[in-house]
């Protein structure tokens, strides 16, 4: 670790300290059953960060070994946070079918096109690869969290305190890892420290939020909303969405999905 500022130093033991401390949250407040693909995601970051420190420490941080595992572990954690994202959108739209349904496509569509556009602009140059690759996932998901939170806006859909927590978090973290990855790595490459350490304060800033959005038990399970007929949603707007339910039995109509028995 002799090669790492003692800023840097710092930053991960801060970092490594806040990601135990979530975890345990996320088990004694018994959040991993409502959110097992966050709760994965946030241990393969702490298990990331411990490989990383073992092979810096025997290594070095510029050496060939550090640079394998570094990228070994960080696709290990891509995916783990993609599915983060799903089971994100899963919480959101899961019990509208047809919505539901539509999403999962989008969310394929966007992973087949992070990976044909890393391999093209990669250029049959292996080692840029994954840095390809974690920047088109990170714009992916990005986009698919706005689109996701407008979504949600427009048709009125409460998205509860945890989920907003975690959907912002994973936001803006893949925001600065695009502006890192795009900016600072590519063309201020002699400012590589300060890429590292901005990466670390952004992480370390939405674990900070997760873990206060965490900090309660889990809320008791509710059975799913019925679906209500027309009649009844014209006299209860605004209490409920027509707008949703109406676009939800035409995505179903389009997949050719069974309503829900009553």
């Amino acid at each position: 670790m002799n090669d790492l500022g003692p800023l840097t130093k710092s930053l991960w033991a801060m970092t490594a300290i806040v990601q135990v401390l979530l975890l345990c949250l996320l088990v004694t407040r018994r959040n991993v059953k409502s959110y097992p693909a966050f709760s994965a995601y946030i241990f393969m970051t702490l298990a990331q960060s411990g490989l990383l420190f073992v092979a810096i420490k025997g290594w070095g941080f510029s050496s060939t070994m550090s640079w394998r595992i570094g990228w070994a572990t960080q696709c290990l954690v891509l995916t783990a946070r993609a599915f983060a994202v799903a089971e994100l959108c899963l919480h959101i739209l899961g019990r509208f079918r047809g919505v539901w349904l539509l999403a999962r496509w989008i969310l394929l569509g966007c992973g087949a096109v992070v990976l044909v556009y890393a391999v093209v602009a990669a250029n049959h140059q292996w080692r840029l690869i994954p840095n390809t690759a974690e920047l088109g996932l990170e714009m992916a998901t990005a986009a698919v969290i706005v689109t996701l939170l407008l979504f949600a806006r427009y048709y009125d859909i409460v998205v509860v305190s945890p989920l907003r927590s975690v959907a912002i978090g994973l936001c803006v973290y893949s925001c600065v890892s695009v502006v890192n990855d795009a900016i600072l790595e590519r063309w201020l490459s002699r400012y590589v420290s300060l890429w590292n350490e901005s990466g670390m304060v952004a992480f370390l800033a939405c674990l900070l939020v997760w873990v206060w959005a965490f900090r309660r038990f889990a809320p008791q399970p509710t059975a799913d909303p019925l679906l209500l007929d027309r009649s009844v949603y014209l006299h209860i707007i605004p209490e409920v969405n027509w707008r949703l339910r109406a676009l939800n039995e035409q995505l179903m109509q389009f997949w050719r999905l069974e309503a829900p028995r009553t």
